[in-house]
């Protein structure tokens, strides 16, 4: 017996038997409800069916007005009138209205085949609109990953200032300036690092991620997302860490602290202010067979059950407009399953929720790949920099931290670096924006190496978004080094250093050769 839930909206309890039982006949398993008033069917409704049959006239209703209360609720349900007394000309009207069929009580040979056509018809109908929703959350990303490597470039170029200043003024400090101080830098340096998170957020939509997956100490992940988000915590619950013994993670580390982040920051808001002391975020890490397990547990108000089948879907969120974007929990998904993964969650309302990630574990004698400790810059020695960026604060900046070890000049537009090259100037590096209103990077490295190859050669690019094609081409054909805006210090001065030490080139046919080329 196949299932089947069945609405009738009719007042005779003898016709609906009668319908019942020819249903019963056709192989159904019929689960069913009465209802012959507006109120007991908008109680109804509150439920899911997958067919209405409906008798025309009643004497507190009618199958139009129950249609258009089937329609408020917007369920693509089947609904098919089922009557005694409707004409030719009023069933046509009620069909033009949207009602799916009619037949006349008596007939029943027709309403076990009208049943099963109208339920393929809804099941087509559920198709063509999930295929919609996905050509038009396509388009959507597509939009966003052809706007986000240019927001990315607009926010990386104040970005990498701000970074960089901060990183400044904070070795400044560090020289005996009291905790007073020390303590809102930090705080500075902390928000910068969260909009440098925000801007890779955004990447994820406009290409797939390149960098490489390895063996992942979650704990120290973890406790690197924890720090960022814990003064969104402190305020409204006890935070607890429930680590358990676990084999490293197969991964990628900078993703995964994006969605640690992510889960802490949306489980802290969870959490009305206030409550502290009765309220928790609780990270659970532990080994479930051969995957690592990291659970983010809050005791926040929980998901409605109507929500939970889109929790995940891009730009669906339940936040107030200024809020949430509906991109967080979207981009998750997408980083772990990217990582052979799972994410799922589980929710009360009133109760809290928890999200759990489940990742592939590396083998139990895996190395974790430690970044290796900054060392000490050698002895600068001293050359001549030109930097060329159309952000005047930009360039300012990089001055600020070159100069103390180089002789730099700053130029605001390609032309005005071309115009000191073909005055005879030279230089030791030449620090240039790769995106740039008059001339860009590309283009300029074309020009300089016309003018003097070696020059050429001695170019590094900054790129806070190299967003279009020709500029990804250009940086795959080119040997020269690059560095992502926002940066640190000092891997700003190593490359720079790195590219004044390096031996010059003798100039052969073979490189004016490519140069013309370029």
């Amino acid at each position: 017996m196949t299932p089947l839930r069945v609405l009738l909206v009719e007042d005779s309890a003898d016709d609906a038997e009668l319908l019942l039982r020819e249903l019963r006949h056709g192989g159904y398993d019929v689960q069913w409800q009465r209802v012959d008033t507006p109120e007991a069917m908008a109680e109804s409704l509150k439920e899911k069916w997958d067919v209405v049959c409906s008798d025309f006239s009643m004497p507190r209703f009618s199958a139009l007005a129950a249609f258009r209360l089937l329609r408020e609720t917007n369920q693509d349900v089947p609904f098919i009138i089922v009557s005694g007394t409707v004409g030719e000309e009023t069933a046509v009207d009620a069909m033009r209205e949207g009602v799916h069929d009619y037949m006349l009580k008596g007939r029943w040979s027709r309403l076990v085949p009208a049943i099963q056509r109208e339920m393929r018809e809804a099941e087509h109908r559920l198709e063509r609109k999930q295929l919609q929703e996905q050509l038009v959350l396509a388009d959507r990303l597509a939009s966003v990953g052809t706007l986000a490597a240019g927001v990315a470039h607009e926010i990386n170029n104040p970005l990498a200032s701000l970074i960089a200043n901060l990183e400044l003024l904070n070795g400044k400090l560090t020289k005996g300036v009291s905790d007073d101080w020390q303590t809102p830098m930090n705080d500075s340096r902390d928000s910068a690092e969260r909009i440098r998170l925000i801007v890779r957020d955004l990447k994820v939509f406009s290409r797939s991620d390149e960098e490489k997956h390895g063996p992942v100490d979650v704990h120290d992940v973890l406790e690197s997302s924890i720090r960022m988000s814990f003064n969104e915590i402190r305020h409204r619950a006890r935070f607890v860490k429930a680590y358990g013994d676990i084999r490293p993670a197969l991964g990628n580390e900078g993703r995964l602290g994006q969605v640690f982040l992510n889960l802490l920051i949306n489980a802290a808001q969870a959490i009305p202010e206030g409550n502290y002391e009765n309220n928790e975020v609780r990270v659970v890490t532990k080994m479930q067979h051969d995957q690592v397990v990291i659970e983010v547990h809050d005791t926040g108000g929980g998901i409605p059950a109507g929500v939970m089948s889109r929790i995940f879907d891009a730009f669906y969120t339940t936040k107030p407009v200024g809020v949430g974007t509906g991109l967080g929990l979207a981009i998750c998904h997408r980083i772990i399953t990217g990582m052979r993964g799972t994410i799922s969650v589980e929710s009360e309302v009133g109760k809290g929720t928890i999200f759990r990630i489940a990742l592939p574990a590396a083998a139990a004698n895996a190395v974790v790949a430690k970044p290796p400790a900054k060392a000490a810059l050698p002895k600068a020695e001293r050359g001549s920099v030109l930097v060329v960026d159309d952000e005047a604060v930009m360039g300012r900046t990089v001055a600020r931290v070159l100069s103390m070890d180089h002789d730099v000049t700053v130029v605001t537009s390609g032309r005005d670096a071309l115009t000191r090259l073909n005055d005879g100037q030279r230089f030791d590096v030449i620090l240039s924006d790769l995106m740039m209103p008059d001339i860009g990077g590309a283009d300029l490295h074309a020009a300089i190496a016309k003018i003097d190859v070696v020059q050429a050669d001695k170019m590094i690019f900054m790129t806070g978004g190299a967003f279009t094609p020709q500029a990804r081409d250009f940086l795959s054909a080119v040997k020269n080094p690059r560095i992502e805006k926002p940066f640190d210090l000092q891997t700003l001065q190593s490359v720079v250093q790195q590219m004044i030490r390096l031996p010059v080139k003798p100039v052969t046919k073979s490189n004016e050769a490519t140069a013309e080329k370029l």
